[in-house]
């Protein structure tokens, strides 16, 4: 894959030159800033862009004019200094990521660690198939009302929208799957709820969810409920493309959680397809957002294709479509 790196700091750009090596994958170029960056893009184009979060714009604004030009892009960051992350994120970028960097004695630190998350998601360029399905989970008891949201490419914009309708006297808890890098989770569930009316935090194992309060799936593996009603942890393959998992998360409340709400959003791939139509089958209400709201319509796509959702709708239609549907069931 042809690729390029957009950074204005030399040794950044190098420490990012040297992971490349690794790879298989061709450097076309490397700018200092936005005007180079741009100038490139339209000579060279690359099929993807590796640029320091800044070089994007405030809120990531000039995102879109990459994506628009097919380049698909990875935002550069560290974990202190996120900034419009989420926003790049919910524009569209591949991913936020924290690029690798050269010690005093200019060995390179965390080449590896990065090479790894680039080809994953590299991979997800034009990916449109499936995911492997968790293995069912043993039946229990069913209480507490759930709304359950998957999203992957366009997700936190998509997120904070769709909980920005829930009202504060929300009597569910929800769950959320957002793919993104295990160090920026905290920070995005902070964002989320600068966002919201209700509290929002990492879901911690062992913890049962709450009505009225927002979880986001964490690092360590994917998050599943367990017959219990407790979060817990699966541990994830090397094969899999998304860790943590909307399928996983999906499957378990199926099996375990009293028919709630669920909704598919933005997002390459099919990822929550499978836990989706599970959920369907067993009360569910699934829902997935139309195309003309996506930033990409992949999973919601195959969500409807299959049968997993029972209808699309319009983003900010989404969470009130939710809400009076636990109304009706609690009437």
């Amino acid at each position: 894959m042809k690729l390029a790196i957009a950074h204005p700091d030399r040794l950044a750009r190098e420490a990012l030159r040297r992971t490349l090596l690794r790879s298989d994958h061709e450097l076309l170029w490397a700018a200092t800033d936005r005007a180079e960056m741009d100038r490139e893009c339209r000579r060279h184009p690359p099929a993807l862009l590796l640029a320091q979060l800044e070089l994007l714009g405030r809120k990531a604004e000039h995102l879109p004019k990459l994506i628009e030009a097919g380049i698909s892009v990875i935002a550069l960051a560290s974990s202190q200094a996120v900034g419009d992350g989420y926003e790049a994120l919910g524009l569209g970028a591949l991913g936020l990521i924290e690029p690798p960097r050269l010690d005093d004695s200019g060995d390179l630190i965390g080449g590896q660690r990065t090479l790894t998350r680039i080809q994953r998601l590299a991979s997800l360029v034009g990916y449109t198939g499936p995911v492997s399905t968790p293995a069912p989970v043993a039946q229990g008891t069913r209480q507490t009302r759930i709304i359950a949201l998957g999203a992957s490419t366009g997700g936190p914009l998509a997120l904070a929208k769709v909980l920005a309708s829930l009202p504060s006297d929300l009597g569910a808890a929800v769950l959320i799957v957002q793919h993104i890098e295990s160090e920026f989770t905290s920070g995005l569930a902070e964002w989320l709820g600068s966002q919201s009316k209700l509290p929002v935090c990492v879901a911690e194992r062992g913890d049962t969810p709450q009505p009225g309060r927002v979880y986001v799936a964490g690092s360590g593996g994917h998050l599943v409920l367990l017959p219990s009603l407790q979060f817990s942890r699966q541990a994830a393959r090397a094969s899999e493309l998304h860790v943590p998992s909307v399928d996983a998360l999906f499957n378990s409340l199926a099996q375990h959680a009293a028919p709630g709400a669920a909704a598919l959003l933005t997002g390459m791939g099919s990822d929550g397809v499978a836990g989706l139509g599970e959920m369907r089958r067993r009360g569910w209400h699934t829902l997935a957002q139309d195309e003309p709201s996506c930033v990409v319509y992949g999973m919601p796509r195959a969500a409807m294709e299959s049968g997993a959702a029972i209808q699309a709708l319009d983003l900010a239609a989404i969470g009130p479509a939710l809400v009076r549907h636990l109304a009706k069931v609690r009437g």
